[in-house]
């Protein structure tokens, strides 16, 4: 495979291949300032006020929690000669809350591969992407699929 730090291509992926990135520290300062911009709630946006909520303390937004995987699958993913654009995000889950403090981690694999039928010059990755803390506990997964430039004669 090429070096990471190379442009590739579609061509140059294969079904299994897995990329990983972090650790990601969260602040409580992070959730709160992501909370009261984003999703203010109270368990997003005031220790004292969370307590008194279904987790019972303050925890990260889940979509607060899907901007930091963002990051992290930019970093751990080869760069693509034109980046990856999006298509779907598919099966998207928050097991375990995201509490201030925790370090979390991103692992990706690459679960298809296949050629677009509209766009010969593009293809599509399906990833399944799954963030855990410190603990080595998921809290949250989502598949993806991208579209990845192909090498054209």
């Amino acid at each position: 495979m090429t070096n990471l730090t190379d442009f590739i291509t579609y061509e140059d992926l294969a079904i299994g291949q897995k990329f990983t990135a972090g650790p990601q520290k969260v602040t409580e300062e992070d959730i709160i300032a992501f909370g009261k911009q984003y999703d203010p709630q109270d368990f997003h946006t005031d220790p004292v006020k969370a307590k008194d909520t279904v987790f019972g303390e303050l925890v990260a937004s889940g979509w607060h929690t899907a901007c930091l995987a963002m990051r992290m699958i930019v970093q751990a993913s080869p760069h693509m000669k034109g980046g990856m654009v999006g298509r779907a995000v598919e099966n998207i889950n928050w097991p375990l809350p995201v509490r201030p403090d925790d370090s979390l981690s991103l692992a990706v694999e690459i679960t298809e591969l296949r050629t677009s039928e509209k766009s010969p010059e593009r293809g599509l990755m399906r990833t399944k992407n799954t963030v855990t803390n410190q603990n080595s506990e998921i809290v949250m997964e989502m598949d993806a699929i991208v579209f990845v430039p192909r090498r054209m004669a």
